[in-house]
């Protein structure tokens, strides 16, 4: 980032989570979400999306308190390979919804997104004071649901046929985490 050291928000072992700002959308990011392989389990599938949209995106969560919108960092190159954001939050019930994607695919299966989940999990529930943090994703997207019960989550639900995905539709598992879980 061009506005000096980077800061983490929360760091892990091999990952660190600090806030997004348009500066990281650039060639590498505008490729993620273009790909029909990482978007594949996301509605940002349906529309193409431009450098410049995709700032204008991000810029939007700059300073919103009520979403926290974070790039998903290697410690050991300081390479961005995706995005975790926690939110809507939702104040008065202290709750909020976890949405994740790894954009480098050379970095799928490596327990990163998990690794992702469980910092920022643990930051809505220590210093933002969340009581009980949510996700959900469509059932044919195994990868996502193993990192989230690896993260501690439980699968709560189902909601039948909620996802039209590959010219089928597809269930969506519901998954949640409280503290103290």
């Amino acid at each position: 980032m061009s506005d000096g050291p980077v800061v983490p928000l929360v760091a892990g072992e091999r990952l660190y989570l600090r806030g997004l700002s348009s500066d990281d959308v650039g060639e590498a990011y505008h490729r993620w979400l273009n790909d029909p392989e990482v978007t594949r389990y996301t509605e940002s599938r349906f529309v193409p999306h431009s450098v410049g949209r995709l700032r204008e995106y991000v810029a939007r969560f700059a300073g919103d308190r009520d979403h926290l919108f974070l790039a998903i960092v290697l410690r050991k190159d300081d390479r961005h390979i995706g995005n975790i954001k926690l939110g809507p939050i939702n104040w008065i019930h202290r709750t909020g919804d976890v949405g994740i994607i790894i954009g480098e695919k050379e970095c799928w299966g490596r327990g990163y997104a998990s690794e992702a989940i469980g910092l920022l999990t643990g930051y809505a529930f220590g210093a933002l004071n969340l009581r009980r943090v949510t996700a959900g994703c469509y059932a044919t997207n195994v990868g996502s649901v193993r990192a989230f019960l690896k993260a501690g989550f439980q699968q709560e639900g189902m909601r039948r046929r909620q996802y039209w995905s590959e010219n089928a539709y597809v269930d969506e598992i519901l998954l949640g985490r409280e503290r103290g879980d």
